[in-house]
């Protein structure tokens, strides 16, 4: 069992995705789908890499199938310009095709991963407010935006991540419809490297392997600590080759944290300093009154990768995975400076397939 820190951004991403990155090899078309998986009953104990090759591009296509459940009151200006329904049930089904390109990486033995595409074609179906759903009228926070992000990982699968990354990028200026989205597994959860952290010693079948990956939350609150449980349980024939099932579960503690002290810092910090008593007190009252408090339960990622050792590639992935967040807001009104009350409960489960569908020259 190793254990590792990551950035907060990774661990949230990892909780919806059940996935750290991954890699993949050479530079001939390869192709998933079509014939059924046939299982062969053993194989020799290997070590699993991935082999990435810079100048690669590799094209996954991905299937996704989403349900946000929301309720939410009070005054949803709290949370940026556009109003929230009160209630919220919508699917969201659709599939693209994304593009991973790779270069080097910074340090030997790692690999920059470029990945970009887009679920312009999802379909949204369910109800707002009690009436079927009008696609011109859906939130933001369902939406699924275009996907172009770079990624750092090694030859074992291990996300690396970005120093410049945290806190703050992930919360920016404290809250809006970006954060749900990045809490709540919006399009940018989808935009993963395909594959599990891979054991540094040789594997078959029935053998396991975990990590504990601990992440700094907010000073003076305990770490989010995300558990990742792999086990080898079968070798199948994919498209003439041999592939390993890996079935990975990562389990995330729950998560609470209060952004109001942060905020605190900022109004504390425009007091001038010959403030009177009774303006003081008045910005004391406020203080006491501010809440920004977002709640994760513990989330559980089930993935299930066909992995080519061979080729040093996952051939496919299947995440099953389920999120319940809560938020209580209690925040002055940019505009009114007279505080807002928002509350919002919000579930979204979703199943995402990854199929390798093809390999070329970037």
């Amino acid at each position: 069992m190793r254990t590792r820190t990551l950035t907060l951004l990774t661990v949230l991403t990892l909780l919806l995705v059940a996935c750290s990155g991954g890699g993949s090899e050479g530079s001939a078309t390869t192709t998933a789908g079509g014939d059924q998986p046939t299982t062969v009953v053993s194989a020799e104990a290997v070590l699993l890499s991935y082999s990435l090759e810079p100048g690669t591009t590799y094209e996954y296509e991905v299937e996704l199938d989403q349900t946000i459940d929301m309720t939410s009151s009070g005054d949803t200006t709290a949370m940026g310009d556009e109003a929230l329904p009160g209630d919220l049930s919508i699917d969201i089904v659709g599939s693209s095709t994304f593009t991973h390109t790779v270069s080097e990486g910074p340090e030997p033995g790692t690999f920059e991963i470029h990945i970009v595409g887009d679920f312009s074609d999802v379909t949204f179906s369910g109800t707002m407010d009690g009436e079927p759903i009008d696609e011109s009228e859906i939130p933001d926070l369902a939406q699924m935006e275009p996907i172009d992000v770079t990624v750092l990982v090694d030859e074992q699968g291990n996300v690396i991540p970005d120093d410049d990354e945290g806190i703050d990028g992930l919360f920016g200026d404290f809250g809006g419809l970006d954060m749900l989205q990045s809490l709540g597994g919006g399009s940018a959860a989808l935009g993963q490297f395909v594959g599990p952290p891979l054991s540094e010693e040789e594997v078959t079948v029935g053998d396991t392997w975990s990590e504990t990956i601990e992440v700094p939350a907010l000073p003076e609150s305990d770490p989010v600590v995300t558990q990742v449980d792999s086990e080898v349980v079968g070798v199948e024939e994919l498209d003439g080759n041999e592939v390993f099932v890996i079935e990975t579960t990562t389990t995330t503690s729950p998560i609470e944290f209060d952004l109001a002290q942060i905020l605190v810092g900022f109004m504390t910090a425009f007091v001038p300093e010959d403030a009177s008593d009774e303006e003081r007190a008045e910005m004391d009252a406020l203080v006491d009154q501010l809440r920004f408090v977002i709640s994760v339960d513990e989330t559980v990622g089930d993935l299930t990768t066909r992995f080519d050792p061979a080729d040093g590639l996952a051939k496919q992935a299947d995440l099953a995975s389920t999120t319940h967040m809560v938020m209580d807001v209690n925040i002055p009104d940019e505009t009114t400076g007279e505080l807002v009350a928002f509350a919002m409960d919000m579930t979204i489960t979703q199943d995402v397939t990854y199929r390798l569908t093809g390999s070329g020259s970037a």
